[in-house]
């Protein structure tokens, strides 16, 4: 393949995309079996959905039917009925003729109810209070005990609800019950008190009928409003098919909830039987791509590849290795210019190194000239001790404050524990007092969990300087500042009060937009310049979670709060220069 290297690297990707045509050949043929296996699918979905909506129609009619019946009987709207549900709410036999009249009179009635749901073969049962069957069919005589499980199960419904029909299924089978019934509790109009309970039953086999379409592979299930299976009609382990073609369509009138289920397999088979045998010879032509594409990225590679190897022996510090330049195409025109590079790259190492020689023998001249902070550190203590001995205790502690800031201050670059660093704003704001001859009160409130967390040093300082230079500026009487901390999630919320003058509502508005990196800090280049580089320092330190916002408090003064991510572990170890004592 040697004639290929008269071609440039240009040309040789071209006969690689003639190449790639297989790709889109086979990806518009996967989207073809794709798109006709949906249609096919949503044509069976919509099928199905209405064969479902036929069914619900009919369950609907007979649903009627049994309102239709539980009304007539539970509203009295034959005065004649009612009396005779008033005389038979107690009777347990034909004790007398009475019973007799009006058990004649329930039964015509019933009778007459019965009709209109002869296609449904509804059983229909009227049972007075002593759970005596009143009204039954042929397997029920009459003055017969109910079914202890009957009423085992019709016992869970609320036997207050007077309007509503109730349901609940009645048989072994879980799946399929015997009977699906519903229950109406009627009572006496005139003084409420329960007269007897209308059983209406549908029957396992009337759901099956209404299931039954004919179709095999279809699965057809009824499941009432809690989830429970009424009727079920096709596979009785439907994991078996895998997954399913799912419609559904619910009955508004009692909440059920009619579902087909078509396995997704009946319907692929199909479908991909016809795609066979596309796909075998598209697969064919991939392997033979797959195969070609390798050794054509090989070949084509290898250049790239000597480049490569090339850079990690520079890296590896062998300064003298250079790329051999074959032929006119790009690879050669970019390795011809990578030795160039490197050519120039050695230049720029040998003058860096000038400039760094040169660049620490001139700090060495500084560090010689240079006061050691230790120096001052331990004349500042001399003078402390001297001024205690002497009895002025004031300027004593000045000297101590300063200097316990002097000592955060020649390590400002490490991180320090909270608790340290409310100790290091005591003693600023010790300073400051002095300074601007206030007697401010300093309260830091956090427990020992919130004070081991690791902070970069003096962050919080001007917020406190902020307090003082202008919240006290007015001099109030009683100036005071208050900083606590506590954990909030993954968060740590640290707000700094304090009784100042406090700001105006635009001002404040202005401020949190400046916090927050929205406002155009060259309208504003001397304000607040303290708070904005805190600001912008938590957000490079901790990312964009990490904010600092202020609020004006209810009564006077100003609030700063610091939101700040925080983890389990602590990264850095606090370390203080204490031989300066």
């Amino acid at each position: 393949m040697k004639w290929l290297s008269r071609f440039s690297f240009h040309r040789r990707l071209q006969f690689t995309f003639l190449i790639l045509i297989l790709l889109p050949f086979i990806v518009v043929t996967f989207w073809s079996y794709t798109s006709v296996r949906d249609n096919v699918s949503d044509k069976i979905a919509r099928s199905n959905e209405e064969t479902l909506k036929v069914i619900a129609n009919q369950i609907e009619k007979t649903v009627d039917s049994i309102s239709f019946v539980s009304v007539y009987f539970s509203e009295a709207y034959d005065p004649a009925v009612l009396e005779s549900l008033r005389y038979l709410k107690t009777a347990a036999d034909f004790e007398n003729y009475g019973v007799y009249t009006h058990y004649n009179k329930l039964k015509s009635a019933a009778n007459i109810l019965s009709v209109q749901s002869l296609d449904a073969d509804l059983q229909i049962m009227l049972v007075n209070r002593e759970n005596r069957i009143l009204i039954g069919n042929q397997n029920s005589p009459t003055f017969a005990e109910v079914p202890k499980q009957l009423l085992q199960e019709s016992g869970k419904l609320n036997d207050q609800e007077k309007i509503s029909l109730q349901w609940f299924p009645y048989g072994s089978d879980t799946a399929a019950p015997d009977y699906y019934y519903a229950v109406r509790f009627i009572s006496d109009p005139l003084n409420k008190q329960k007269l007897a309970t209308l059983y209406v039953g549908i029957p396992s086999h009337y759901f099956r009928n209404l299931l039954d379409t004919g179709n095999n592979a279809n699965i057809l299930s009824l499941a009432d409003q809690k989830g429970r299976s009424i009727a079920f009609m096709g596979e009785t382990d439907p994991a078996k098919k895998g997954p399913f073609l799912v419609s559904e369509v619910r009955i508004p009138k009692v909440g059920w909830l009619l579902t087909s289920m078509t396995p997704r397999n009946s319907i692929d088979g199909h479908i991909y039987r016809e795609f066979l045998v596309s796909i075998s010879i598209v697969g064919l032509f991939f392997l033979a791509f797959l195969i070609l594409s390798m050794l054509w990225a090989g070949y084509i590679n290898k250049p790239i590849s000597l480049l490569r190897s090339s850079v990690k022996q520079y890296v590896g510090g062998n300064r003298s290795v250079r790329i051999p330049v074959k032929g006119k195409d790009e690879v050669a025109v970019l390795s011809s210019a990578f030795n160039q590079m490197l050519d120039d790259m050695n230049q720029l190492l040998i003058q860096v190194e000038s400039e760094q020689e040169e660049k620490r023998r001139l700090e060495l001249q500084a560090l010689a000239a240079q006061i050691r902070p230790h120096f001052l550190l331990n004349t500042l203590n001399s003078i402390k001790v001297d001024l205690l001995l002497s009895g002025d205790e004031n300027h004593g502690s000045m000297i101590d404050a300063l200097m316990k800031l002097l000592r955060v201050y020649v390590h400002v670059d490490k991180p320090l524990e909270l608790a340290e660093e409310c100790k290091v704003l005591g003693s600023y704001v010790q300073v400051m007092q002095i300074r601007n001859r206030l007697d401010i009160d300093f309260e830091c409130v956090l427990d020992e969990k919130v004070g081991a967390v690791m902070l970069p040093r003096l962050l919080l300082q001007p917020i406190v300087e902020n307090a003082i230079s202008h919240g006290f500026s007015a001099r109030p009487a009683n100036p005071a500042i208050r900083l606590e901390a506590s954990f909030e999630q993954d968060m740590l919320r640290i707000s700094i009060s304090d009784n100042g003058r406090g700001m105006p509502d635009d001002k404040l508005q202005r401020l949190n937009r400046r916090l927050q990196g929205t406002e155009d800090e060259t309208l504003w280049p001397e304000k607040g310049v303290g708070l904005v580089n805190t600001a912008r320092r938590l957000q490079v330190l901790y990312g964009y979670r990490a904010r600092l916002t202020a609020q004006a408090r209810t009564d006077e003064g100003m609030t700063f709060i610091l939101h700040i991510p925080v983890t389990s572990e602590k990264e850095v170890v606090p370390l203080d220069e204490s031989d300066a004592d």
